[in-house]
């Protein structure tokens, strides 16, 4: 049992320790204070703050000024928890030594799968909420709820349709005990055999003991998943013959012999084109009646227009002389305007960098979008424009500011909450920060840091 001196004596012992290292504090405190009580749970939320604030400043997104300010708002809150400790903080019953009790559960069950893909199927149960999601990766399949649990908890995910659609394995024990600070987990393993929408039943025994007998109680939970196909990949479309070959007048096709059998596979071979003043065209005309279709042609054939007489081999006439001439001189004189051109900088591109001249128009490698519903930018970032944005989870009770610093890249660096949050909004805090690291904005010249507001409806 605690007394009233030993008490004393530790607070003062902390206090002092708090002035030289927090981290050596939060390692005697939490050698006195009894694991899995509300005390403990309120410790380790001050201490994961102090493990963001170092994260952040080994990445290299957090000044050492800002480092320091974290400390001194972290040395002040545990100060103010040292000071209102109590005897019944640490005579308190662990939960581990508890038969039945309240717990949390952790399932995270894909709403959609593909057929022939197995999906891992993850369910936890733990005592404390705060440790729950420990080396998880959160996602909108994830769900946390507060259960009903014993010292030795089973747990199962059942195919419950009356024709199988799912291939379900484990390696995991059915059975397994909980311990306080730590969460008990369980892997399944499931593959989709058919198509549509089925039933996964996830299935909890809370085994206790009752009037000396252990006894068994089932809690269940139905969760619909929608199965799909692998979309087809879709093929570029190829080019094929038309069967229809162009020809311009006075201009003979490409004979099979020169294409090697025709312009494309399988197309019909051109008709051949006759000179209207040639022998044979005339032969052709004399033979054949007006109006008539050749026979031995394929196609129907337009009459050609007369075309001018060769002019006879000899002198050019002037008028061809003067047409070349004009022609020459153009092309001297914009080759002359060109070589001015790129020869030259201009004084703007010679004071300034490229990409940094004044008044250019760099166009963003993507079109910007409006903020999401809900979301109020400080100054700091308002006039970085957003251009990749996912969706955030529902909006809180009341309004919650978020730190956020973005690269110079467009890369969210960092997202945490300024507030201390609640034990309960701890997955819905997660789901807010992984959300907004999944955004980008239009590239800067510096890293930009500022505050996001999310407001109620």
């Amino acid at each position: 049992m605690t007394t009233e001196a030993q008490l004393a004596e530790w607070k003062h012992t902390w206090r002092h320790l708090l002035s030289e290292s927090l981290g050596r504090a939060f390692d005697a405190i939490e050698e006195r204070l009894p694991a899995g009580s509300e005390k403990a749970d309120e410790l380790l939320l001050l201490k994961a703050q102090l493990n963001e604030a170092n994260r952040a400043k080994v990445m290299g997104v957090k000044s050492s000024e800002d480092l320091q300010l974290d400390y001194n708002r972290i040395r002040l809150h545990l100060l103010e928890w040292i000071d209102g400790l109590e005897i019944a903080d640490f005579n308190t019953v662990s939960p581990s030594l508890k038969p039945k009790g309240r717990g949390v559960l952790l399932h995270k069950i894909p709403r959609q799968m593909e057929v022939g893909r197995e999906e891992v199927c993850v369910i936890r149960l733990a005592y404390d909420r705060a440790v729950i999601a420990d080396n998880l990766e959160l996602t909108e399949a994830v769900e946390v709820k507060e259960v009903t649990v014993s010292e030795v908890m089973e747990a199962e995910l059942i195919d419950a349709n009356s024709e199988p659609a799912f291939r379900i394995r484990t390696y995991h024990d059915e059975r397994q005990f909980l311990e306080a600070g730590a969460y008990t987990e369980w892997k399944f393993y499931v593959e989709p055999i058919r198509e549509g929408t089925f039933r996964l039943l996830l299935k909890l025994t809370v085994i206790e003991e009752v009037m000396g007998a252990r006894e068994r109680r089932n809690i269940t939970w139905e969760e619909q998943v929608q199965i799909v196909t692998e979309s087809e990949k879709t093929e570029p479309a190829a080019f094929r013959a038309a069967g229809v070959a162009l020809s311009a007048p006075g201009v003979s096709p490409p004979s099979p012999t020169m294409t090697g059998g025709g312009a494309f596979p399988g197309a019909p071979a051109a008709p051949r084109s006759i000179d209207p003043r040639s022998p044979a065209a005339k032969e052709e005309q004399v033979t054949r009646p007006s109006g008539t279709i050749n026979p031995k042609r394929n196609t129907v054939q337009h009459q050609q227009p007369p075309q001018p007489a060769p002019e006879k081999a000899g002198r050019p006439s002037l008028a061809r002389r003067l047409s070349i001439a004009a022609s020459v001189v153009l092309i001297v004189g914009f080759g002359g305007l060109y070589l001015l051109s790129t020869g030259e900088k201009s004084a703007a591109e010679e004071q300034y960098p490229a990409k940094e001249v004044p008044n250019q128009v760099v166009k963003p490698t993507e079109r910007p979008i409006a903020l999401p519903s809900g979301v109020r930018w400080s100054d700091g970032l308002s006039h970085r424009k957003l251009i990749k944005s996912n969706a955030l989870p529902a909006r809180p009770a009341e309004p919650v500011v978020f730190e956020v610093c973005v690269a110079a890249s467009g890369e969210v660096v960092k997202a945490v909450p300024v507030q201390e949050e609640a034990a309960d909004r701890l997955a819905w805090t997660a789901q807010v920060v992984r959300s907004l690291k999944s955004w980008a904005f239009e590239p800067s010249a510096e890293v930009t840091c500022g505050t996001l507001t999310y407001l109620p409806e």
